[in-house]
């Protein structure tokens, strides 16, 4: 069960991404705005990202030959697990402070 949470859960770049994602479950994003939006660097999104992909919890969306969109994977059912999971952990976790 371990080696499976590491696979999503495998760095916290990689956490705030997939929680990007659940927050806005319907936008596309590029590599761009979501470094913005994360407050992370391009090169660890671009980094990150692939993993997401390949698990088939983010969508990847080639428009043209250099522009790539992503979004959650909606439809897929390990992402609707996910999804699920963090709708009725959220509440918990918001009460929470930070470090």
């Amino acid at each position: 069960m371990r080696n499976l949470l590491e696979k999503i859960f495998t760095s916290r770049a990689q956490t705030r991404v997939v929680q990007h994602f659940l927050d806005r479950p319907k936008e596309f994003f590029n590599l761009s705005r979501i470094a913005k939006e994360t407050d992370l660097a391009h090169s660890t999104i671009h980094r990150v990202i692939q993993p997401l992909v390949d698990m088939g919890l983010i969508k990847e969306i080639k428009v043209g030959q250099q522009i790539r969109l992503f979004m959650l994977e909606s439809e897929e059912p390990k992402c609707k697990i996910l999804s699920e999971f963090y709708q009725k952990i959220k509440p918990h976790l918001e009460e929470i402070p930070e470090e």
